[in-house]
Formats: C-alpha cells, sequence, structure tokens
C-alpha cells in the first residue's frame, strides 16, 4: 500500500484544517458590530473579517492569499467573476520572464532605461527587482513546477541574461495551465475565494487614512462589508474592457478590445482614487495582434488574428476606407512601442487617416479555415473567448461559426468581383454620425491596389511597406471578400503609484497605510516592456502580502 503523501496532498489536508478553524472563528465574527461602530466612517457592522483582504483572483490575487495563508494569515479574496477563470494570467500565453538568476544591478540599468524617466524612486525600484528574485524558489516551495529556461536578449527590454519558464509537463503556450496549479494550491489551502463579489468602496478611516475594509456588491446586488484588520490588496487587473478610460488615456474614439476577461473594467481607480491614491503609466499599453473588430464586439473580447507571423494564409492584404494599403500587414502588433499607422490622426480633417480599415482576401484564403481561428495559434488559449471554452467547451462563450455564418451575418463583405466587394462594404467611422458611415468605397483605387499588390507578391518584393517575401501570396481570382478589422491588446499597465513593497503611493509619494496595489493594475512598466506581467503579477502579489502581514490589526489599539 503507498503511505507515502505528495506535497499537493499534505497542503490540502493542511488547508482543509485551517478553513475548518477559520470557519470557526469567522461565525462569530460575520455582522457583528464593532466596538467603535460609533465612528460615523464606520459600517455598523461588518459581513465579514480577515487579516487581508485580496480584490481580484488572478495571478497576483492567488499569489498573495498563498503566501496569506502560508503563514496563518487570514484572507478573504473578493473575486467579480462567478468563474474561477485567473483574469488575465490566465489568458496570457502563460510565460515567467525576466525574473530569476540576473544580476539585478545590470537589470537596473536594462530597466530604467526602457522606463525613459517614469519611474518614481530609483531606489525603490532596485529594492522591488532584488526582492523578486524569490520568485523561482517561491513556486518550488509549493510545487508549482516551472521548466526554467536560460535566455537571452539583445535589445533594451530586458537584461541580457534571464531565466523564464513556462509550466511543466504541459503543452501549449496557455496561461491557464499556470493559474490551474495556482489556483490548485490555493485550493489545498483553503482559500477563502468569494466569486462575483464586486468592490465598489473602499473604507477609510478620514483621521488616520488608513484603508480598513472594502464594501462589495455580492451575487444578488446586496451590499457587502468586509473588514481588513492589516490591509486591503486590490489584484483587480487592469481597464481593457472600459472605453472611457481608453478614450481617455490612449486613442480617443478608438476601441481597443482585450485579450483578457471582460471583467477588467477599470473598476480599481474609483477604489483607489477614492482614497487619495496618485496614477502612473496610465498610455502604456501592450498592444496584440490585430482583431476582427465586429465579432470582437459582440464577444466583447478580442477574436483576433494571428500574433506571431502574420496573418495565414498569406493571400490577403490590408487597406484603409481609401481603398489603399498603408501598413506592412505581417508586423506581428504583440508587445509593439513602434507607432502604428493605422492610429495616424489628421489634424486639419480632424479624423483618423486609415480608419476604418479591412482584411481584404480571395477564395482560396476564404476556404482555409474559419477567420476566428486565427485566435488559436499553436495551442495557445489567448483570449478569454478562449479561456471560457476551455472550461464550457458544452457552451461556448462566442460562436464565429463557419466563414459562410461570418457572411450571413454580414461581418464578413462579399464580392463576385472586387468592384462589387468595393461597392459591399460598409463601416462606422470614429466618432462619427450614422449618416457619415463609410457605405461602399472607392472601386477604382482597391482594383488599383490589390494589381500593385499582386505585382509585389510575384516578384516577391514589397518596396512600399517590406512586407516579408514569404509572407506575400498574389489574390486569385473572385469571389473576393472583406472583413473590417480593429486594434487589440493583451494588457493595461496604469493603474496607482506603488513602492517596493507595493504599497499604494499618495501624489507626495506616501503611502496610503494599509492598502497596495499588485499585477497590472499599477504596473512598475512605464514605456517600454521590460518586467514580463505575469513576473510582475506573481512577485508582487507575493511582495505585497509579505508587507502587508507584518502590520498590527488597524484597532489593536
Amino acid at each position: 500500500m503507498k503511505t507515502d503523501l505528495s506535497r499537493r496532498s499534505f497542503l490540502k489536508g493542511a488547508g482543509l484544517a485551517m478553513a475548518g478553524a477559520a470557519g470557526v472563528a469567522t461565525v462569530g465574527l460575520a455582522g457583528c458590530s464593532s466596538a467603535s461602530a460609533s465612528e460615523e466612517w464606520m459600517p455598523s457592522s461588518w459581513t465579514d473579517e480577515a487579516d487581508l483582504i485580496i480584490v481580484g483572483y488572478g495571478g497576483c490575487g492567488s499569489t498573495a492569499a498563498i503566501a496569506a495563508a502560508d503563514a496563518g494569515v487570514s484572507a478573504i479574496v473578493l473575486e467579480k467573476s462567478a468563474e474561477r477563470d485567473g483574469g488575465s494570467t490566465g489568458c496570457s500565453g502563460g510565460h515567467i520572464h525576466t525574473c530569476a538568476e540576473v544580476d539585478v544591478d545590470e537589470w537596473w540599468k536594462t530597466f530604467n532605461h526602457g522606463a525613459f524617466g517614469t519611474v518614481r524612486n530609483d531606489d525603490d525600484m532596485k529594492e522591488f527587482l532584488q526582492k523578486s528574485q524569490q520568485l523561482p524558489a517561491w513556486c518550488e516551495q509549493y510545487g508549482i513546477n516551472i521548466d526554467w529556461v536560460d535566455e537571452s536578449n539583445d535589445g533594451h527590454k530586458r537584461p541580457k541574461e534571464y531565466q523564464g519558464g513556462y509550466v511543466s509537463g504541459r503543452d501549449g503556450i496557455v496561461g491557464m495551465y499556470l493559474f490551474e496549479e495556482l489556483d490548485e494550491v490555493a485550493e489545498g489551502y483553503g482559500v477563502d475565494v468569494r466569486l462575483s463579489n464586486r468592490a465598489t468602496r473602499l473604507i477609510q478611516n478620514p483621521h488616520t487614512k488608513e484603508v480598513c475594509g472594502v464594501v462589495a456588491q455580492g451575487p444578488d446586488g446586496e451590499e457587502l462589508t468586509y473588514k481588513a484588520n492589516k490591509a486591503v490588496l486590490l489584484c483587480c487587473g487592469g481597464y481593457e474592457n472600459n472605453p472611457w478610460i481608453q478614450y481617455n488615456y490612449n486613442n480617443p474614439g478608438v476601441r481597443v478590445y482585450g485579450w483578457g476577461t471582460p471583467n477588467n473594467e477599470g473598476d480599481g481607480f474609483a477604489l483607489a482614487q477614492s482614497v487619495g491614491a496618485d496614477l502612473w503609466h496610465m498610455h502604456g499599453l501592450e498592444w496584440a495582434a490585430l482583431c476582427f473588430k465586429q465579432p470582437s464586439e459582440e464577444a466583447n473580447c478580442s477574436i483576433s488574428t494571428d500574433a506571431t507571423d502574420g496573418i495565414k494564409p498569406y493571400n490577403y492584404l490590408i487597406v484603409d476606407y481609401n481603398g489603399k494599403r498603408f501598413m506592412k500587414e505581417d508586423r506581428t502588433g504583440a508587445h509593439d512601442m513602434e507607432h502604428i499607422t493605422g492610429l495616424d490622426f489628421d489634424a486639419k480633417a480632424c479624423d483618423y487617416r486609415h480608419l476604418p480599415f479591412f482584411l481584404v482576401f480571395d477564395q482560396a484564403f476564404f476556404e482555409e479555415k474559419p477567420l476566428w481561428e486565427g485566435s488559436g495559434r499553436a495551442g495557445i488559449i489567448n483570449t478569454y473567448a478562449g479561456v471560457y471554452n476551455y472550461h464550457h467547451p458544452e457552451e461556448p462563450w462566442f460562436e464565429f461559426g463557419t466563414n459562410d455564418d461570418a457572411v450571413s451575418k454580414g461581418w464578413i463583405f462579399k464580392g463576385d468581383t472586387l468592384e462589387e466587394l468595393a461597392a459591399n462594404i460598409k463601416a462606422e467611422r470614429p466618432c462619427r454620425s450614422a449618416d457619415e458611415a463609410i457605405n461602399g468605397i472607392d472601386a477604382e483605387a482597391l482594383k488599383a491596389t490589390v494589381a500593385q499588390y499582386n505585382e509585389y507578391a510575384a516578384a516577391g518584393e514589397d518596396p512600399e511597406f517590406a512586407r516579408d517575401a514569404k509572407h506575400m501570396l498574389p489574390l486569385g481570382d473572385g469571389p473576393y471578400y472583406a472583413i473590417e478589422l480593429g486594434f487589440s491588446s493583451i494588457n493595461t499597465q496604469g493603474g496607482p503609484v506603488r513602492n517596493q513593497n507595493c504599497q499604494t503611493m499618495s501624489p507626495a509619494y506616501e503611502p496610503i497605510p494599509r492598502l497596495y496595489n499588485c499585477g497590472e493594475f499599477g504596473s512598475f512598466n512605464g514605456f517600454v516592456y521590460c518586467l514580463g506581467n505575469i513576473f510582475e503579477a506573481l512577485s508582487s502579489g507575493m511582495i505585497a502580502a509579505q508587507h502587508a502581514m507584518t502590520l498590527e490589526p488597524w484597532d489593536a489599539k
């Protein structure tokens, strides 16, 4: 008979025991009146309480909860989603890079160059980088097996020598696999995750400025109050699905569709700003591949083209509403910091020069595969639609269907000739009225553009936009097709300023007592993509929890 216990089995048993003990203690606390409830700012009673209230259950929230549970510190995690879907980490490629076996001084030089003056305090950043070196050992401690590989880089984004890794024993570039590992450890500890709990307000002592709890909206719309004895950790993601914030900080009037969870609506901004947090890196947007605009609008997440080596097959081109090419079509867009031609703005015309824009292709391309399969390259599940379908194959989040279905829905335009296709193309213009919408494009311009592109493809050289010869095939005979394209992002970087302990900072660069922010919500990445966001999510959750656990309860006086 096998008698040995794996570390996972031990953790699960220990976690259940801890959860049971915590449950007994909590029964007497839930709904009870505080000793100093006469304070007007304080709820008359609390729904529940824990040492740490963690808002969000993605990479950083799960890491923080595990660190707390292992130390015997109670935590309640408030997750807006009805699913344990992993947030942005679950929709990522799962690559933990720029994290271990590096010379921190050398790393700092690389990071400081890429930040271009956007980091508030150099010493704090160096200290964070030093603390982050714990991460590989931390993963090993909890049985999260990562295949670490020595990597190198000649650019300015990362240290020249560093380590990166994926979850061991799993095929594909899939962030959901990493989150499943984290979630399994958290479950083993009995971490208390409250799904369908959307944080709506922080409770702050107006005299001491301490953040003492969180108000949340529960599964049935009820108001819940959670007392944070030691601290609140904001691990609530970015604003990928909040067009209002996008329009004001990124590209006015242009929706950028997120790869990640539709729940990333920037909820944390109102929370943090209401208690005096400063903001930084709000221009930070990690671009991804182009997406199909109308399907993405319906799915409320990016339904994207291939982000690696261009859209496949290669018998296509991209044109704007004038029927002309304007970009290198095989530019991937992933983490791209270079100028995006599609967002060129004409100040005199007060309009975007190339929007809307379209993928134009032939019958062979149409018959190759459903266009949505670009969202799932080589085993990757990199948009929320893919993540949801991974959990619910019987009830998909979004069904593109066949390309013929997309024609029937009006997403793909069709014409037996290029002239007919040009007449059938329709699209809205950014922030224009309905009577200013595109109702057909210039047929002669489109015909000339396709003819010129076909010549380039046949010659194996693109003198206008330098598209790679191996990524060009001429368009064949009709019928012809087009679909409107849009922009997508992997994640955003902006949020509250934080220090080396991930404490949330005021405009005076002073910590707001008992408040922390982690992950992409206020990332250290200020310009160039220097820190891998998964690395930063895990390390910031770990570091914030380690620091917050040292605090005395705010009402212990």
